[in-house]
């Protein structure tokens, strides 16, 4: 590391070595705006704690840059997002490339990152879409969390107007899976989603796609709702704790946003790439009426469950799997009286998910 690049950082982190040091090491505390300006001339800026922009030099071409926004860590113990976005925050300020998009980097949760756990107080990831701003939820620690995002990412993505914006909230799972690596697609009313994101994300060997068909409060749904950003919540494998990640499990995905940060797309790994896709067909919402979810705690995702199984069920109702198989992703009997446990899916073509192109082989 060179005695610039040295200067930088301390500039940018104080005595911290790098972003994820600095956000650990100061999570319970505010952090004021700091900037420096890079051996090319891009510019980064520390908004916040954990909320970090690299603003390029002008290109000169008349097509704006598609804007990149990055998050990890919206639960705090998904800790191999976190580790692959700090190594690509590292190299462009040890001038290994130059930035060719503009980039923000946010780590969600702080506090829960250092606790190594999910969250603190509450789900950060239904906070969002302003739900922070209920009585309920305003003065916790993920309700301010959620609405210093919220600022920021307004701010990054006005200052500019004519952007496209890609948003890939990067995650890992509690559970196992069948897919290990799968993204799902916010429901917004009467959009097509770009069929060169879906090729992204195959590239990147996401192995399924989850099409929603309701309106939800997560950070993807956010970016996608308020500002027609082409949003993903990506899920990448199994929770571990900081430095038990194996590199290799995230290497195209790391490979491929850094081609995304140098202005330049991925090329397939292979010649086909063929997901299958998921349509949500019913969500689990714990009523509060005896509530009981007939799904064992260590399932795992996309769980198969055949015609006339019982899923759930209170003193007044009940759900069973209808006329042909569904699936389930995210069961969890221990959510609050209100909040989701768990979404069943059904297995479609691609060309039968809201606004999909028809082949369910990316080239």
């Amino acid at each position: 590391m060179t005695t610039t690049n040295l200067i930088i950082r301390k500039t940018l982190f104080g005595a911290s070595i790098d972003f994820l040091s600095h956000t650990l090491e100061n999570a319970a505390r505010s952090t004021e705006s700091r900037s420096v300006h890079l051996a090319d001339g891009s510019k980064v800026i520390l908004h916040a704690l954990g909320v970090l922009e690299f603003v390029p030099i002008e290109n000169g071409n008349s097509i704006k840059p598609t804007k990149l926004i990055l998050s990890a860590g919206i639960h705090g113990n998904e800790t191999a997002p976190i580790e692959f976005c700090n190594t690509l925050i590292n190299e462009i300020i040890d001038g290994l490339y130059s930035i060719k998009v503009p980039a923000l980097f946010i780590f969600g949760n702080p506090q829960a990152m250092v606790a190594g756990e999910r969250f603190i107080e509450h789900n950060l990831n239904r906070l969002f879409c302003g739900l922070h701003r209920s009585e309920s939820y305003c003065n916790s620690i993920e309700g301010q969390r959620a609405a210093l995002i919220e600022h920021h990412v307004d701010l990054f993505i006005k200052q500019d107007d004519g952007n496209l914006v890609n948003h890939y909230d990067l995650h890992t799972a509690i559970r196992d899976s069948v897919f290990e690596r799968f993204a799902i697609y916010p429901y917004i009313a009467g959009r097509t989603t770009s069929p060169t994101q879906l090729q992204f994300l195959a590239f990147s060997d996401v192995e399924a796609f989850l099409f929603q068909t309701t309106p939800a409060t997560t950070f993807s749904s956010h970016t996608a709702e308020n500002y027609g950003a082409e949003s993903f919540t990506v899920e990448l494998g199994k929770v571990r704790p900081f430095g038990q990640n194996p590199d290799f499990k995230y290497r195209a995905i790391t490979d491929n946003l850094r081609l995304r940060l140098k202005g330049k797309w991925p090329q397939p790994r292979r010649p086909e790439h063929r997901v299958q896709c998921f349509i949500a067909s019913h969500e689990i919402i714990n009523t509060g009426k005896d509530f009981v979810l007939h799904i064992p705690e260590d399932v795992s995702n996309f769980r198969e469950y055949p015609k006339d199984s019982l899923i759930w069920e209170d003193r007044e109702q009940s759900y069973r799997v209808k006329d042909q198989v569904e699936y389930i992703v995210f069961p969890n009997s221990k959510v609050g009286v209100g909040q989701r446990a768990g979404i069943m899916l059904r297995l479609v073509n691609m060309g039968d998910a809201p606004g999909q192109p028809a082949s369910p082989i990316i080239h």
